[in-house]
């Protein structure tokens, strides 16, 4: 059956193919470069251990089987690229901790690489040899909004031949810019098949229309034996995410799942806390040394604590380098240009965003993420969340020293709703399609150039 199922399935199976892969490739080039030898050498065995175990965190943990194409042989080796980056850097930083680089043929390790990427597009190639002899071809049930958007989608993604046609559901009038014509209604559906016989799938995408989804998918399921699915009001499912789940015999949709719900979670915790320790064990007499010029520069503490929303909406205590005279501190608004509660120092503080620094210290104690949206005023939140639309849907994660939307410049005062609808957007994004390699990315980035981008 073509279709998400079966892709589905071999997701679950792709990590152990591509590490049988790299282990086949490993052997394969061993006896290529040293082709007298009977056995492999224990280190070179041990390597290829390394290397499979290394597979089985990497490439799951960079979502390379959740990204559009994944078992395309090209797009899959593409998104699978981070993954193996982290795979052999990790094996090349073990080899140099150990002082063992010395002990493995250069040779080798090219050729590995090589076959290895060879190995793993040849498998995704044999599977996409056997997919294409029952291409995805889908029939819409409906011909309203719901199906004519899900058809445009279908065609985009998998071609026009992709979508064969829709069915008039009862008591329906069909829209005119339909992509592809009306096979006929709901009672003829069987002799819409019959004469189809390539259809893999039907979807129900039904409108507010008089007859309802319990009326329609009995009648469907009656009418046909071709799989069927649901698709649902967008407009739900886009708030941040969504998965399905059974509690108690009855299956639910949770509407804003996000990655970070499963195993993903403690990944991102152990990579934050033992980030957060080296950073401050590396940084602390810089540290040390900025608190020093807080208390010279103005009166009053180094640090403050502001309250702030953290995961799923708590109130956490933030911790900052005081910027502003200390009588004021308090005052929750926003920065502003030449602001004048801002110090001379905290000018400098908040231009190089030294003044989050601190927050690693909320990083270690669990409350906030290395990398994650950034956390806003309680009362600011207060504000936004009855004018916008899942606005609080950006505390489903814990808050970070940094984020996407702080990369891409969106960063200081946001005095319209439009800038904080942009700051969301961005927010939600990275919420959806978190992935190890998103957090290194945005900390390499943040690194680099810093943020820069409206900071007063």
């Amino acid at each position: 059956m073509a279709g998400r199922g079966r892709e589905s399935r071999l997701a679950r199976l792709a990590p152990l193919l591509d590490a049988t892969a790299l282990c086949a490739a490993g052997y394969g080039a061993f006896h290529l470069r040293f082709p007298h030898h009977e056995t492999m050498e224990p280190h070179y065995q041990l390597a290829l251990l390394l290397a499979v175990l290394l597979a089985l965190l990497w490439l799951p943990a960079t979502r390379a089987y959740l990204r559009p194409g994944w078992l395309q042989p090209g797009a899959g080796l593409r998104v699978a690229a981070p993954g193996l980056a982290l795979l052999y850097g990790s094996l090349m930083l073990a080899a140099t901790l150990t002082k063992t680089t010395a002990d493995f043929s250069r040779i080798w390790m090219g050729s590995w690489v090589l076959l290895g990427i060879a190995l793993m597009a040849l498998w995704r190639l044999l599977v996409a040899r056997t997919s294409a002899v029952n291409p995805l071809r889908v029939v819409l049930l409906g011909s309203g909004l719901r199906a004519r958007d899900a058809a445009r989608s279908l065609r985009a993604q998998h071609g026009s031949a992709a979508v064969a046609g829709f069915i008039s559901l009862l008591q329906e009038t069909p829209r005119g810019d339909l992509p592809a014509p009306v096979l006929g209604t709901l009672l003829q559906l069987a002799d819409v098949l019959a004469a189809e016989p390539a259809v893999t799938e039907l979807w129900l995408a039904a409108d507010n229309s008089p007859a309802g989804d319990e009326d329609i998918l009995p009648l469907a399921l009656q009418l046909s034996s071709v799989p069927l699915r649901v698709v649902p009001d967008a407009s739900l499912l886009r708030l941040v995410g969504h998965s399905i789940t059974e509690v108690a015999g009855v299956t639910l949709i949770e509407l804003n799942a996000t990655p970070l719900d499963g195993p993903d979670a403690l990944l991102k915790e152990a990579f934050d806390r033992s980030v957060s320790t080296c950073l401050l064990f590396l940084l602390g007499p810089f540290l040390l040394l900025l608190g020093l010029l807080v208390r010279l520069d103005s009166p009053g503490p180094a640090l403050f604590r502001q309250p702030r929303h953290g995961s799923d909406g708590r109130i956490i205590q933030v911790f900052k380098f005081r910027t502003m005279v200390y009588q004021q501190q308090t005052d929750e608004r926003q920065a502003r240009p030449n602001d004048p509660r801002i110090t001379r120092l905290g000018a400098f503080l908040r231009r190089n965003s030294l003044d989050e620094l601190p927050q690693l210290l909320n990083v270690l104690r669990g409350e906030m993420s290395l990398v994650g949206p950034r956390p806003h005023p309680v009362s600011l939140n207060e504000n936004f969340r009855y004018q916008i639309n899942a606005y609080m849907q950006r505390h489903r994660v814990k808050p970070g020293i940094t984020g996407w939307a702080q990369i891409h410049g969106l960063r200081g005062e946001t005095d319209t709703l439009d800038k904080m609808q942009q700051r969301l957007d961005y927010d939600l994004y990275y919420i959806e399609h978190w992935s190890l390699w998103l957090d290194l990315t945005i900390l390499l980035r943040t690194a680099l150039r810093g943020w820069r981008h409206n900071a007063y």
